[in-house]
């Protein structure tokens, strides 16, 4: 199987995940360590399984066991089996936030819920969070941050499939990246790693809490995208906003 490119998509389907594949299994692969190993967190793990991936030809990898990281190990430690599918996209239940990436109608996977948001086309899912790192003998454990949009939490009404909504529904999915960022900022400036983690809880709420403001702001101020100038002056702060913590973009 030719070797994918570096920035080919590969979906990870976690244990828990029941969808049935309809593919070529290309093998099995995995992410483990000698047990004082450093950057294998859950995350950098998963990384290094989408790079084993690609470079197999598979663009589908599905978890089929997972060791935490504990007395006898720093890492976490999966496994997985790879496959190479038509359309990698429809296995998708959470998408990264990516700049080379934007949402399309495809990605909204929920099913409409009318009678908690009566006035909504659409709905965007999105969040972000943190885990810590593996911490070794030889190394502190970094914290790593991510910002995911839900595929089946986000939906959209059929009259509302139009260019002018999916942009008011990127512009939520960006505004959750802003504050991925500065959640990023706020853990290094307070020099956060898996030893004193403890206090990036109190952090992450205060930035959550700001957030929260701020969605519910954007679509107050933009009647939920139908004030046109007012959707198109916020569309120019959060691309002005994004690139203020641009140093901030990833981990």
């Amino acid at each position: 199987m030719p070797e994918l490119s570096k920035d080919e998509l590969v979906v990870v389907m976690d244990i828990v995940d029941d969808q049935k594949i309809l593919g070529e299994k290309i093998g099995e692969i995995k992410a483990t360590d000698n047990g004082l190993s450093n950057n294998c967190s859950y995350y950098e793990n998963i990384n290094n399984l989408k790079v084993l991936a690609r470079q197999s030809g598979a663009n589908l990898l599905k978890i089929t066991k997972h060791k935490s990281a504990d007395k006898f190990s720093s890492c976490h430690r999966l496994w997985a089996n790879i496959y190479k599918v038509k359309n990698a996209k429809a296995y998708e239940t959470e998408i990264e936030w990516s700049a080379n990436r934007k949402l399309t109608w495809e990605d909204f996977k929920g099913q409409p819920d009318i009678e908690n948001f009566p006035n909504a086309l659409a709905v965007t899912n999105s969040g972000f969070g943190y885990e810590s790192g593996s911490l070794s003998f030889f190394k502190e454990g970094k914290l790593f941050v991510r910002n995911l949009f839900y595929n089946h939490g986000s939906w959209v009404l059929p009259k509302g499939k139009t260019d002018y909504v999916l942009r008011h529904e990127q512009i939520h999915f960006d505004i959750t990246e802003i504050y991925t960022r500065i959640l990023r900022k706020a853990l290094i400036d307070a020099n956060i790693t898996t030893n004193n983690s403890n206090r990036a809880q109190l952090i992450f709420e205060s930035i959550k809490n700001d957030w929260q403001k701020r969605q519910e702001d954007y679509d107050y101020k933009t009647q939920h995208g139908l004030k046109k100038e007012t959707q198109e002056e916020w569309e120019a702060i959060v691309t002005l906003e994004l690139a203020r913590y641009d140093l901030y973009k990833s981990n």
